[in-house]
C-alpha cells in the first residue's frame, strides 16, 4: 500500500479499479461478465504479504472486505488471500490485526457461498482451533456467517458437537444462545452425545445468572432440545428445578409453563410429575421456598388448570399428599400457591372428587388454619 501514496497515480486508480472502487464505466455485456468474478493479481496478493508492514496489511484487507461480499472470486483465490495473511491470527498479533482478518473470512463466507466447498471445514478448523481464547465475538460472527446462524452445517459435521461444548465451556452468552437454538433444531443428530452435558450447563447459567434475556434464551434453547432431540432422562432432576425456580420470575412465567408443559406432553411427563412431588416431599427443600412454590404451581396446573394435559393420568389423590408435606415450609407464599391450586380444584372437580380427596384436602385447610393461628400469635 506504501507505493499507492507515491507520485504516479496512475498506480493508486489502478488498485482502486481493480478492488471495485474506481469510476464507473459504461455497461457493457462484456464488463458484466467480468464482474461476477473478481481476479486477485499479484499485486494485491504483495500487498497483504509480511514485507508491507502490518499497517498496510490491514488496510487492504478492508478493502477487500468489501469486495468479498458483493463478487465471486476467481477459482483458488481464496486460498492464496488465506495463504497471505494467516500469520496475522497468532496470539503476539495485536487485536485489529486478528479482527480484520476474522472480519475478511466472514465476508469470504458471505460473499463465496458453497463455492467455498471443503473450504468451509477449513475455516471451521481456524476457529475451533483459535491458538487463544480471545477474540470470542469475531470468531462467532465467523462461525455464524459458516453455519447460517445454525441451519447449515455443510463439512463441519464430525467436529460440530465438540466445537460447542468447547464454546459453551469457554462461557456461555445470549448471542451464542440463539445459534444453539438452531443447531438443535435443524441439526439435532450431531449433537445427540452431547445434549446431557449442554442441558447442565445452561440449567447451571438459568440457576447462576440475573440477566431475563440470558434466562430467555436459555428456556428457547431447553424447548429445542424437548421438542426437536430428546431430553436425557439423567438430566430431568436439574431440568425441573430449573423451570421450578424459573417460573417465579414474573417476565418468564409464560416461556416457562410453556416449556414445561412441551415436556409433560412427552414420555417423560409423569417422571417429571413424580420428581416435583419429591421435591415437594424432601425435608431438604423445606427452605426453598421459591422450588417449592414453582412445583405446587407445575403440578396443579398440569393435572387440572385451565390448561391441564389429557395425557398425564395421575388423580389429585396421588399428588395432594405431597401439596401437605411442603406446607411444612415456612414461607407463607408456599402455603399461598397450594391455596390458589386446591380452590381451582374444588371449583371445578368438587363434584367429582372421591370421599380420600376430601380427607386430604380438609387436612390441609387444618394446616392451613394451625398457620394462620400461628401467624396471629405473633
Amino acid at each position: 500500500m506504501a507505493k499507492l501514496q507515491g507520485k504516479d497515480p496512475g498506480l493508486k486508480e489502478k488498485f482502486k479499479n481493480l478492488l471495485g472502487f474506481g469510476q464507473s464505466r459504461p455497461n457493457s455485456k462484456s464488463s458484466e461478465g467480468k464482474q461476477t468474478e473478481f481476479i486477485i493479481t499479484a499485486e494485491i496478493l504483495k500487498e497483504l504479504s509480511v514485507e508491507c508492514g502490518l499497517n498496510n496489511r490491514i488496510r487492504t484487507i478492508g478493502q477487500i472486505c468489501e469486495v468479498a461480499r458483493t463478487k465471486k472470486f476467481e477459482e483458488h483465490a481464496v486460498e492464496a488471500i488465506w495463504k497471505a495473511i494467516a500469520d496475522m491470527l497468532q496470539p503476539d498479533r495485536p487485536p485489529e490485526a486478528r479482527h480484520a482478518v476474522l472480519h475478511l473470512l466472514k465476508a469470504i463466507i458471505q460473499g463465496q457461498g458453497e463455492r467455498l466447498g471443503i473450504l468451509r471445514a477449513h475455516f471451521f478448523k481456524v476457529i475451533k482451533d483459535y491458538p487463544s481464547n480471545e477474540d470470542l465475538h469475531e470468531r462467532l460472527e465467523v462461525f455464524k456467517a459458516l453455519t447460517d446462524n445454525g441451519r447449515y452445517i455443510t463439512y463441519l459435521e464430525e467436529e460440530l458437537a465438540e466445537f460447542v461444548l468447547q464454546w459453551m465451556e469457554a462461557g456461555l452468552t445470549s448471542e451464542f444462545l440463539l445459534v444453539l437454538v438452531n443447531l438443535v433444531k435443524f441439526n439435532s443428530c450431531y449433537l445427540d452425545d452431547y445434549v446431557a452435558d449442554m442441558v447442565h450447563m445452561i440449567c447451571l447459567l438459568c440457576i447462576q445468572t440475573s440477566s431475563a434475556v440470558d434466562i430467555e434464551v436459555s428456556l428457547q434453547v431447553l424447548d429445542a432440545v424437548v421438542c426437536y432431540n430428546c431430553l436425557p432422562s439423567e438430566t430431568l432432576p436439574v431440568f425441573i428445578i430449573t423451570l421450578c425456580r424459573t417460573i417465579n420470575v414474573k417476565e418468564l412465567c409464560e416461556p416457562c409453563w410453556k416449556l414445561m408443559r412441551n415436556l409433560l406432553g412427552t414420555h417423560l411427563g409423569h417422571s417429571a410429575i413424580y420428581n416435583m412431588c419429591r421435591i415437594m416431599e424432601d425435608r431438604a427443600y423445606m427452605t426453598d421456598a421459591a422450588l417449592l412454590r414453582g412445583a405446587v404451581f407445575f403440578v396443579g396446573m398440569a393435572l387440572w388448570g385451565a390448561h391441564r394435559l389429557q395425557s398425564l393420568k395421575n388423580s389429585p389423590t396421588s399428588v395432594l399428599p405431597s401439596f401437605l408435606k411442603a406446607m411444612s415450609c415456612p414461607n407463607a407464599i408456599v402455603s399461598y400457591e397450594i391455596v390458589l391450586s386446591i380452590t381451582r380444584l374444588i371449583k371445578k372437580y368438587g363434584k367429582e372428587l372421591q370421599a380420600v380427596t376430601w380427607d386430604i384436602l380438609l387436612d390441609i385447610i387444618d394446616r392451613l388454619l394451625q398457620q394462620l393461628q400461628n401467624i396471629a400469635c405473633q
